[in-house]
C-alpha cells in the first residue's frame, strides 16, 4: 500500500492516492478540476499540498472570484458551492482547481470541469484514522506539554471528520491528565451555571454517583463485590443502578 505524508496532508487511503495521481497527471495542463466531499475531510489541505504556489480565492466572494479570473490563468477556488452565478464563469485556457462540499448543479459542474474528483469521508477511509490520531497526539503533546498519551481508536469521534477527531483526541488528553482539582473546578463551574434552587442536591447527585458506579461495574464486574467496596448493601446498589439506567 502506498503512503503519503507531508506537514499538511496525511493519507494511506487508496482512493485518495488515486485522486492525488489524477491531479499530478494534469498538473501542467490548463484544465479545470473540482474536488468534492464533506466538510473537514482534508480537501483544502490536499489542494494546498499539491498546488502550493497557485493563488487561492473564496467562493463566498463572487466579485473577487470574477476579478481574479480576469487577470489570472491559474486559480484555486475554495467553497465553490457558495458561488451564486457559476454559469457565468469562463474557465477556457485556465488551470482552475475548485473545492466544494457538494455539487449544487450537476449540469453546470459537468460543463465547467474536465475532471471531477469525489473525496471520501473518514468513515470510508478507516486506514487514515490511526495516522491522523497519531498526528493529533503529537500536536496535543506539544501544545499541552504532555509526555505520554495513548488513545483508544474505538473511542474517537469521526462524525464531523477531522474536526471531531481532533476534538476527541484533545478531550481524551484532558481526561487522562486531569487531577482531582480539575474535576472539582469543572463541577464547580457547571453547578454555578446551572443550579437554580429546585431540589438541586438530588438533581445533581448523579454527576457523582453515575460515573462512580459505572466505573466500578466495569472494573470489578460483580455487583456484590462493588457494594462491598463502596460500603453500601447490594439492594441499595441495585436500586441505584436502576435509577441511573446502568442496567
Amino acid at each position: 500500500m502506498g503512503f503519503t505524508m507531508t506537514e499538511q496532508f496525511f493519507t494511506k487511503s487508496i482512493k485518495v492516492q488515486k485522486i492525488i495521481k489524477g491531479f499530478n497527471l494534469t498538473k501542467s495542463l490548463l484544465v479545470s478540476s473540482i474536488l468534492v466531499g464533506e466538510d473537514n475531510i482534508g480537501k483544502k489541505s490536499l489542494i494546498k499540498y499539491l498546488f502550493p504556489n497557485i493563488m487561492i480565492v473564496d467562493g463566498s466572494n463572487q466579485k473577487n472570484v470574477e476579478e481574479t479570473l480576469a487577470i489570472s490563468n491559474k486559480l484555486i477556488i475554495f467553497n465553490f458551492e457558495k458561488l451564486t452565478n457559476m454559469e457565468n464563469l469562463n474557465f477556457d485556457n485556465k488551470q482552475i482547481i475548485a473545492v466544494s462540499n457538494y455539487i449544487s448543479n450537476e449540469r453546470i459542474i459537468d460543463d465547467l470541469f474536465a475532471f471531477i474528483y469525489k473525496m471520501p469521508s473518514l468513515k470510508d477511509r478507516v486506514e487514515d484514522i490511526e495516522l491522523l490520531v497519531n498526528y493529533f497526539i503529537k500536536d496535543v503533546k506539544r501544545n499541552l506539554m504532555i509526555d505520554k498519551l495513548i488513545i483508544d481508536l474505538n473511542r474517537v469521534d469521526i462524525s464531523s471528520n477531522t474536526k471531531s477527531l481532533r476534538k476527541s483526541v484533545y478531550k481524551e488528553a484532558f481526561i487522562n491528565d486531569c487531577t482531582n482539582k480539575d474535576i472539582e473546578e469543572i463541577l464547580y463551574n457547571y453547578l454555578l451555571k446551572y443550579m437554580n434552587g429546585n431540589n438541586d442536591y438530588k438533581k445533581y447527585l448523579s454527576l457523582y454517583e453515575r460515573p462512580l458506579i459505572k466505573a466500578g461495574l466495569k472494573k470489578f464486574y460483580s455487583q456484590l463485590k462493588l457494594s462491598s467496596i463502596l460500603g453500601i448493601n447490594r439492594n441499595t446498589l441495585r436500586k441505584k443502578i436502576h435509577e441511573l439506567n446502568l442496567n
